[in-house]
Order: structure tokens, then sequence, then C-alpha cells
């Protein structure tokens, strides 16, 4: 895949943006850098007149973008979805990316709409909303002032992004958040019938995250997830059948036992 098609394929998203001038900054920041796809989760009060000055020739990047009024939503079409923040969320992610480290990850990536995911200016990103997504991204900046600008961050990632794609051949397209998401419900149902979760709430909804995230980022095609979807299926199949030859010879034992004892 060529740098074009892979920024061609790269959805700019905001979750719950405050101010029109931050909105104007971020088209530019994105169209100067090839990305032109832009997600906002619930607007309100936006002034497009300062959107317009501060966008300058990209403002066409807001007129064309598709509004969501949950993050899950704007997500739905998504193969990886990827949180910009320096939190790690409730249920911390096992990994994550650099901007660099992101660009030669996404290289190589099978065919599937990417979603870059940013959060509000006053303090990000929720833990809720960071669990939605199935990897987080951090800038890195000084202990002295850690914050960035909406505006700066996305340019940053966007820079990083349109310097650090390489040509990369794929061959196959990674499935979206909605078949990943019945994939790891399939897992968890398989996983929770056979008590592995032993009736703890805080571990099935933490496997359920990790599972979803695990799946996202192994970019599997959909001949692959139907792969996953009978090796958890198979797994409660054959633990079902192994827990029912146990209880008939418990069964028939205990009736034996109990002919014999009867027959003294």
């Amino acid at each position: 895949m060529r740098r074009d098609d892979n920024l061609s394929r790269i959805s700019i998203v905001l979750c719950f943006p405050q101010d029109s001038q931050n909105i104007g900054s971020v088209c530019r920041a994105m169209k100067t850098m090839g990305i032109e796809k832009l997600k906002i989760v619930r607007i309100e009060d936006i002034n497009h007149t300062r959107v317009r000055q501060l966008a300058v020739h990209a403002y066409d990047v807001f007129e064309n973008a598709k509004i969501y009024s949950s993050l899950a939503d704007a997500l739905s079409s998504s193969s990886l979805s990827i949180a910009f923040t320096r939190r790690q969320g409730k249920f911390r992610k096992l990994g994550f990316f650099t901007p660099l480290l992101l660009a030669e990850y996404i290289s190589g990536y099978p065919e599937g709409e990417i979603s870059l995911v940013f959060g509000r200016e006053s303090n990000g990103l929720s833990d809720e909303e960071v669990a939605i997504c199935n990897s987080i991204c951090t800038i890195e900046t000084s202990e002295k002032f850690p914050s960035l600008n909406l505006a700066q961050a996305v340019q940053i990632a966007c820079y990083s992004l349109f310097t650090g794609l390489r040509d990369y051949e794929v061959k196959t397209s990674a499935v979206d958040a909605v078949r990943l998401k019945e994939s790891r419900d399939n897992a968890i149902k398989c996983l929770d019938d056979i008590g592995f979760f032993k009736g703890e709430s805080l571990e099935k909804e933490s496997y359920s995250i990790f599972i979803k995230d695990f799946l996202a980022r192994a970019s599997f095609s959909e001949n692959e997830m139907k792969r996953v979807d009978k090796f958890f299926n198979k797994i409660y199949l054959n633990i079902k059948t192994f827990n029912t030859i146990i209880f008939l010879l418990m069964y028939w034992l205990i009736r034996g036992r109990n002919g014999r004892i009867q027959g003294l």
C-alpha cells in the first residue's frame, strides 16, 4: 500500500471538542499532511466563522466531517482505533505506541479504516473512551509542562504519519469494529459458560477489553476471524462434553454403589 492510500484511510476523531478555533486548526493540520477524513462526536455551539478563519483553505474538511452521537458509533466502521492520551485508562492497555512507531505499524496494517481519537481540550479522553479504542498513542512531552493543545497534538500525529508511512504490500483486509465485537462477545460467552470468570464481573470486563484489543491489533481477516470463533466454540463444546461424561460416570458409579448397598 502506498503512502497516499494509507493516509486516505485514516480518520481523525474529535471527542466532544469545545473550541471552534481548535476545530479549524485541526482541519488545517490534517489537510497539510494529506489526511482529510474528520469525525466529530457530540458537536455543540460551533462558531462556523471561527472554524473557517482558522481552517483557511482546509474548511472543506469541516464541511465534509461526519457527526456522531457516541464514540462507539464513530468507530463502528474502523478496523483499528488508537486513543491519543497520556493516561492508559481504567483497564490499562498492555502496550502503547509513539507517533513514529504508530506510523511503522500502520504501514503494514491490512486494508481497513483506521481512526485516531483525540479528547476534549480540558481533560482529554475519559477512561471509558480509552477502553473503547484498541490501543493508545502517547506523544512524549516535557514533565515541566506536558499538556498539548488539541490542534498541536493532531498536527504532530499527522506529521508523523505523513513522514513515517512507507510503501508496503498488503494483500488482506482487516474486519471492522462491528465484526470484532461479534467475535469478542462469542469468546466471552464461551469462557463465561465454562466458568472461566468465577463470577467476577470486573475480571470479565477486563478480559472483554483485552480480547477486543488483541483481535484488532492482530488485524485478522474475515477467514481468520471465523477460525478464532471456531477455536472458542470447540473449547466450549469439548469442555461441556467432558463435563457431561464426568457427570454420567459419577451418576452410574453412585447408582451402582447404592445398588450394592441395598443388596447387602
